[in-house]
């Protein structure tokens, strides 16, 4: 009887021992398989000098203004908007100056392209209220760069988005980010901004443009790092 019960026990702990085994591997396999890849992000501002051909004036907002919360971040988006000035002064110039010398408003954002300069008004390390969602946790404002397209009736639209995209371009390289990190105002806070980029359906030729930048700059450095 002793004999039959020390082998029923020891077919006991085998069985367990056995399921244990096994209950080990499925959750290695389920930990594997769902392990999330920890992406690290930029925090320090690259100092860019041009985007390609196209100039960058530097003119950083000054450290006391309201409109620069001096609070610094992770760099996780490109966020693109339209100033929606159609004025005929309405550049790149003259929105750097209006951001200076305009101080009722807290409203912000990193760079303003037209159709033959940028002006870089806020280091990409810190935050920019422009994004329309406060301080949403991985949000635009908290964790975006801000560029503003001007739409002037005396500039050339076309060109503008041309010289953006070479300035995405060279963010994404800078800073290790994706076409999946380029976003739009609306995806933030739904407002249709850019405004004419979305009315006159040209969002994917323009996320074509920046890809195909990208495309252009990543070859070229690869050329310079092989010589």
């Amino acid at each position: 009887m002793m004999k039959k019960m020390n082998k029923q026990s020891k077919i006991l702990i085998s069985m367990v021992a056995i399921l244990l085994v096994i209950a080990i591997v499925l959750l290695c396999v389920f930990l594997i398989w769902n392990k999330k890849e920890v992406r690290t992000y930029a925090t320090v501002d690259a100092g860019l000098i041009s985007a390609k051909d196209i100039e960058i004036i530097t003119d950083y907002l000054a450290v006391e203004s309201d409109r620069r919360p001096k609070i610094e971040r992770e760099i996780k988006w490109i966020v693109i908007h339209e100033t929606d000035n159609r004025g005929t002064s309405a550049t790149a110039s003259n929105h750097n100056s209006f951001l200076h010398n305009d101080q009722s408003q807290v409203n912000s954002w990193h760079y303003t392209v037209d159709d033959t300069i940028i002006y870089h008004h806020l280091p990409d390390n810190e935050v920019g209220w422009h994004a329309g969602d406060k301080k949403t946790e991985d949000g635009g404002n908290m964790n975006g760069i801000g560029i503003e397209m001007c739409v002037n009736q005396t500039g050339d639209y076309n060109q503008t988005l041309h010289n953006t995209a070479k300035l995405v371009a060279v963010l994404m390289n800078s800073y290790d980010l994706t076409m999946d990190d380029v976003k739009f105002h609306r995806d933030f806070s739904g407002k249709i901004c850019p405004h004419r980029l979305f009315t006159e359906g040209r969002t994917k030729e323009f996320l074509e443009m920046i890809e195909n930048e990208y495309n252009e700059l990543r070859v070229e450095e690869n050329k310079n790092e092989s010589k």
